[in-house]
């Protein structure tokens, strides 16, 4: 199968447990793939046009290569077919294998061609591919075996997710419709409901059969119309009807206690880009979301008088979430900002600060940054212990005044 790429992606597949370093390899002409991974299927996509493909060519347009794996047997990786669909894939969630079907969420239209005066107008589907054969090659391909277009005519998905016989998507354009998707037939597959909200999700975490938990951003303004892209939100979704799902609750995070005297209360969250960062612990209902943000603070001096400087601010809110009911409120902080914060230099930070990951462990929370780990409590929310690292700015990451 044609496509742009220049290198190539290896699959080794290796017992973790062997005493000897034996491996079973795989190779495929492909730059920089998105992967899935089922318990029995490994899919690897790529865009088949680079962006640099479509000047002076506005009418080729966007495609995705899926090549797919049988990885039901251990240490085995079988090449079991590739195939062609239109549009480009936003991730991994976009991409789903469930009872030998393969389920793929894709936006369609020249939305990223902005030199074009007219370009075609953005759209989305939800596509499901089966293994065959070509009769004319005897060659493994994917054939397409059921679809449904026209989703959201001007907005591209911002966030998946496919469970079981389900599919949600959330595009935007200037509100965020929440998509409910019937796949119990995969040859024909079926809107369900649809949701109105402000605001935009970027990442959807199922809870249970019905109910959503998205993080993502809220709306730019009253009227409800574009985002706010300095916000950080959490929404729960009611999905018990799939033809009428309905908001739960929202909750709006900010990593400033105090916005009157902090000035700033943007905040910026790995978790709304990388799901790793947004860490869900089930058995006690709750989830620890990365904030951080600069604070503009003023301080007097009797030899200066009033002096002005920033602080980083550096957290992850824990959050209680209702499972049942959705409804969600603040349980308590962890708090890295003291870490980072030195009386003796004012730095500008360049982001490596951030809480990264967390980890639910026992009664306790784990948070790892750049300038240490913490553990707290989760009942009292005191630190229990703490490890600082000894960082080393260059030059061109902090300023001294």
């Amino acid at each position: 199968m044609d496509g742009f790429s220049r290198g190539f992606t290896n699959i080794l597949s290796l017992d973790l447990f062997s005493t000897t370093f034996d491996y079973e390899s795989d190779h495929l002409l492909s730059n920089h793939p998105l992967v899935y991974a089922s318990r029995d299927a490994l899919v690897l996509t790529e865009n088949a046009w680079d962006w640099w493909w479509f000047w002076g060519q506005d009418e080729v347009d966007d495609m995705t290569n899926i090549h797919t794996f049988d990885i039901s047997v251990p240490g085995v990786t079988t090449y079991t077919g590739s195939g062609r669909i239109d549009g480009q894939i936003l991730n991994q969630f976009s991409l789903s294998e469930h009872e030998g079907v393969l389920r793929v969420a894709t936006t369609v239209g020249q939305w990223n061609r902005w030199w074009m005066e007219d370009p075609e107008p953005m759209s989305s589907s939800v596509i499901t591919l089966v293994r065959g054969v070509d009769p004319q090659t005897d060659q493994q391909i994917l054939l397409e075996y059921g679809r449904i277009d026209g989703i959201a005519e001007g907005e591209r998905i911002w966030s998946a997710r496919f469970v079981e016989d389900r599919a949600y998507l959330v595009t935007f354009e200037q509100i965020d419709p929440l998509w409910t998707i019937d796949l119990s037939d995969p040859s024909t597959p079926t809107i369900l409901g649809e949701l109105e909200v402000p605001g935009v999700s970027t990442y959807i975490h199922p809870l249970h059969d019905d109910m959503l938990l998205t993080i993502g951003m809220g709306p730019a303004g009253e009227d409800g119309l574009g985002l706010d892209w300095s916000s950080t939100r959490l929404s729960t979704f009611n999905i018990s009807d799939l033809t009428q799902p309905a908001v739960a609750d929202t909750l709006m995070l900010s990593p400033v206690e105090d916005p009157e005297n902090g000035r700033w209360t943007w905040s910026y969250s790995e978790a709304m880009y990388e799901h790793k960062a947004f860490q869900y612990w089930g058995p006690k209902e709750m989830l620890a979301v990365p904030l951080s943000t600069y604070r503009y603070v003023e301080t007097y001096n009797e030899d200066w008088g009033y002096q002005w400087h920033y602080e980083y601010v550096s957290k992850a809110v824990i959050v209680n979430v209702d499972e049942a009911t959705g409804s969600m409120s603040v349980h308590g902080e962890v708090n890295h900002s003291s870490l980072l914060n030195h009386e003796d230099v004012n730095h500008w930070w360049g982001g490596d600060e951030n809480i990264r990951r967390t980890i639910f462990m026992g009664d306790f929370i784990y948070a790892f940054s750049g300038a240490g780990i913490t553990v707290h409590n989760l009942t009292s929310m005191e630190l229990a212990d703490v490890v600082t690292f000894d960082i080393e700015y260059p030059a061109y990451a902090y300023y001294d005044y």
